[in-house]
């Protein structure tokens, strides 16, 4: 980390970074004039020249038709605005003389252009302010035309969602441009349920699926287009139409007569698509192609529908591998759906949907998918992150996936440092090259990149535990030093880290550099710097708006509270198992192998399975007990984590073997769980000193899957 360090010693003294495109964004002018408008651009260079007036000195800017403008007009840059929906690019910059002619296929795009400008102007010249908009991605210096890589571009993160930054970073927003969204119809469904919306399967109605055959379904949705979109030229709207985020299908008479099988949805759901884009030729109809929409139809649909495939099986790796068989089963997905529909996007995945804190380094691998995607010509990108919630570096994140979704070829650090400079301020590089330090990582080692992740694979992987302390640290440091906005930006990451911080102490475990607890004379004693983190945090998420760890159950209010009970106020009692004593006999999974989470002592929090609990699927857990130096009565008490979306239930029995036989079998009245539970399952019996002891943990029938945080064994 010396280069960490030297960073922190350019940062006090307040040397900001230079910036390599200064000399080539935009050339500075005395005036810059708006030319005359014309019925048909009036709104749009209306709205130029608002926006670069309040950001100039006054006088600067102009209107041609009101302003007098200088006899001298060599020093004069003169704009013109257009939108021309019959461009053959996205966007054209022409640049003749001092004259600046400004054209996209769009309005959106057009304002995009202006802020691009504006930016890239302000860099040049004193006179125009830009701070508040982050860096330009093109220059201004000369003609050109630019066509994106992909026509939608959503990167589904906080910052993308704030009002109206989807326009300056010409981004796609589910708020705006999708009148259903995902799994949304199943819910508009239940606000007025009738029987007909709902599936029959196996011969009964099943509320939890939409039955697509009904013309009841097709009326439903069709009112909803014309209540709420219209169907003008003018109303275009895209809608989503899918089934429930389950495997239930309908196979009614008519839904089984379309093609639709058990556990194949897709020939009722393509049929509506295809007629809802027949009934309204000015909407775009999607579907998704997931769970049990897998089957593209034979004949080609109809122009103005769409689907929507999901990448979540590919290995997010830097270096890609086109060989590897999820990779080439999403090649042949997107192709099969190429022949037969016009626009084909795909639902990518930009956050460890498991903790949405800790530094993810999820840049490189977009990039990486990005040239895939569009190798494979597909059209847009919905990148799936933590939406409204707070999530570590997601502005930086934001800013650079947007960039990407234009432009894949685009270098990464490069993105990645003039955003950090812009948003950071003074403490901008720093945080850059920690960020393209994880990135660097990821590529190095080719690591797969998990989203569904603990620190414990992350640290193992990308995260060097080593220089997440010293940067969270160092920000420690920093966090009040600047401005008012860069110390708010920088107390929230820093915040952030602190919840980071307590995750790797706590899968550390005892661990005397990282731990969250010491060992001393085989007694569990809790680190005073994990109390202080404990306590700050506990002070300061409210104040900093962070509120969620994770996509589901998530709150850092209830992780706090998790966090008292189990480990600051919880009983850390001695076990008599210890490796030595206890020892596994059967098949572990691979992920989860270390068994020394079953007798350490320390309990899991039931807000975080990838913590402490061992999860047990390959097949029932068979462990071998020393028997005791004394004879006597013996206490077993094992814990259990119920988590019904997880899949987790109780296990299906124990049983405690001696010599043998069969003397005890626990068995809970609790098997599943809606809410995340902590289970606790007791005996006692009769030990000898020469006793052949085993325990087997069945797994439940349904799921074969538990997960298991400790088995205690006391007098």
């Amino acid at each position: 980390m010396k280069m960490i360090l030297l960073q922190v010693i350019l940062c006090t003294l307040f040397i900001s970074c230079g910036n390599s495109h200064q000399d080539e964004q935009a050339i500075a002018y005395d005036n810059y004039v708006i030319n005359k408008s014309t019925p048909q651009n009036k709104i749009v260079t209306d709205y130029l020249f608002f926006h670069l007036n309040k950001r100039a000195e006054k006088g600067i800017v102009l209107r041609q038709d009101i302003d007098a403008l200088p006899s001298d007009v060599s020093q004069v840059q003169f704009i013109d605005a257009f939108v021309d929906t019959n461009l053959e690019s996205d966007y054209e910059i022409v640049k003749k003389d001092n004259q600046l002619t400004l054209k996209a296929n769009s309005k959106k795009t057009l304002y995009w252009l202006f802020y691009q400008y504006f930016q890239a102007l302000s860099e040049n010249d004193s006179k125009i302010k830009g701070t508040d908009l982050p860096p330009a991605i093109i220059s201004f210096k000369d003609s050109k035309k630019g066509n994106f890589a992909f026509n939608y571009r959503e990167p589904y993160l906080k910052s993308n969602l704030e009002e109206d930054y989807d326009v300056i970073i010409n981004t796609n927003n589910v708020e705006k441009d999708w009148g259903i969204w995902g799994h949304q119809l199943f819910n508009l469904v239940n606000k007025n349920p009738q029987n007909a919306y709902y599936s029959i399967i196996d011969g009964e109605l099943n509320k939890n699926q939409i039955c697509f055959s009904n013309p009841a379904t097709f009326s439903f949705v069709e009112n909803y287009v014309i209540d709420n979109f219209g169907e003008k030229a003018n109303q275009k709207q895209n809608f989503v139409i899918s089934p429930a985020d389950n495997g239930l299908v309908c196979t009614c008479s008519s839904c089984s007569k379309l093609g639709n099988t058990k556990g194949n949805a897709s020939f009722s759901v393509i049929a509506l698509v295809n007629k809802l884009a027949i009934r309204f030729p000015n909407h775009q109809f999607f579907t998704i192609d997931y769970i049990s929409v897998k089957t593209p139809p034979t004949t080609p649909m109809p122009k103005n529908t769409g689907v929507i495939i999901s990448s979540i099986d590919i290995p997010r790796k830097v270096n890609l591998d086109l060989n590897n068989g999820y990779v080439k089963e999403f090649e042949s997905k997107v192709t099969n759906w190429n022949k037969v529909c016009s626009t084909v996007y795909v639902w990518d995945y930009i956050s460890n949907f498991d903790d949405y804190l800790t530094p993810f380094a999820t840049l490189s691998v977009c990039k990486t998918n990005f040239n895939f995607y569009k190798k494979l010509k597909i059209k847009g990108i919905f990148a799936n992150g933590a939406g409204y919630d707070y999530s570590t570096f997601n502005a930086v994140h934001t800013y650079v996936i947007a960039a990407l979704m234009q432009d894949p070829s685009l270098d990464v650090n490069e993105l990645v440092t003039r955003f950090c400079n812009y948003y950071y301020g003074n403490s901008g590089q720093l945080v850059a090259d920690y960020i393209i330090g994880l990135e660097k990582a990821m590529e190095t080692n080719n690591f797969k990149l998990d989203l569904y992740n603990g620190v414990k694979k992350m640290t193992g992987t990308y995260l060097n535990k080593s220089d997440f302390f010293e940067f969270y640290k160092i920000i420690a440091d920093i966090k009040d030093n600047g401005s008012d906005e860069n110390n708010a930006r920088l107390n929230q990451l820093y915040t952030a880290l602190t919840f980071s911080a307590m995750q790797i102490q706590l899968s550390n475990r005892v661990d005397e550099e990282f731990g969250f607890a010491t060992l001393n004379d085989e007694k569990i004693e809790v680190r005073e710097d994990f109390k202080n983190r404990y306590a700050f945090l506990l002070e300061q998420f409210k104040k900093n708006d962070i509120f969620i760890t994770r996509e589901t159950e998530g709150t850092i209010s209830n992780y706090l509270k998790d966090v008292k009970k189990t480990i600051l106020e919880g009983k850390f009692p001695t076990n008599l198992l210890n490796s030595r004593t206890f020892k596994i006999t059967s098949e572990l999974d691979e992920d989860y192998t270390d068994v020394s989470l079953l007798t350490d002592g320390i309990p899991g929090l039931t807000t975080d399975y990838h913590n402490a609990w061992l999860i047990v699927s390959a097949q029932d857990l068979v462990a071998e007990i020393s028997a005791p130096k004394e004879a006597g009565m013996f206490h077993f008490k094992f814990n259990f984590l119920l988590d019904e979306r997880l899949k987790m239930r109780a296990p299906d029995k124990i049983e405690l073997i001696v010599n043998d036989k069969i003397v005890k079998t626990i068995q809970s009245e609790t098997k599943i769980s809606e809410v995340v539970e902590h289970l606790i399952l007791e005996t006692t019996a009769h030990l000898g000193i020469n006793d052949q002891i085993k325990i087997k943990i069945s797994r439940d029938k349904t799921y074969k899957k538990f997960a298991c945080d400790e088995i205690y064994l006391y007098k």
